[in-house]
């Protein structure tokens, strides 16, 4: 374990304020959930996906879309990829600033348009759709429809809503 150098002290409702550099260098952002594990006398926080426990429900429902369709599909919790039909893009790689943005700001692109995405440095260009998974307020993720020839068609685009609120039924009943 990698001491900061950091002290703080606890309040009297037993609460502690995480530097703004570590919560930058996590990617831990306002709002987000932290899992608090305890090991010996450590004290551990971790990012906490909700997505990442149902990740076996999402890969299915992943799966059915990319062998059934001519695109791809990428499904992400709010930094990382969960599941890929896309061979060059590993599950748990980092999604880049411009997704962070689409999940930051819950929008979509309801277009099928030429861009470039980047997740771990790698930079994917093609024609896509993309959907926030919102759950009561939160913006769990991302739902991305990709094709590397051509447009995908924007009636697709009930595809991403039906398969965001299959996830979102999930995850709001457990």
């Amino acid at each position: 374990m990698k001491s900061t150098g950091v002290i703080r002290k606890i309040d009297e409702l037993g609460r502690i304020v995480l530097p703004k550099e570590i919560r930058r260098n996590l990617g831990i952002r306002d709002g987000e959930n932290l899992e608090i594990f305890v090991e010996n006398d450590h004290i551990l926080l971790k990012k906490y996906s909700k997505m990442q426990d149902y990740s076996e429900i999402v890969k299915n429902l992943a799966s059915i879309v990319n062998n059934t369709y001519d695109f791809k599909v990428l499904i992400t919790d709010r930094d990382k990829v969960l599941f890929s039909g896309i061979e060059d893009i590993e599950i748990n790689a980092e999604i880049g600033d411009k997704l962070l943005n689409f999940i930051h700001n819950r929008e979509s692109v309801t277009k099928s348009s030429l861009d470039t995405y980047i997740f771990n440095d790698k930079e994917l260009t093609g024609y896509f759709l993309v959907l926030p998974i919102i759950s009561s307020i939160d913006c769990l993720g991302l739902i991305i429809l990709y094709n590397e020839n051509s447009s995908i068609p924007d009636y697709q685009f009930d595809l991403l809503k039906l398969i965001s609120n299959m996830i979102v039924s999930k995850l709001d009943i457990s």
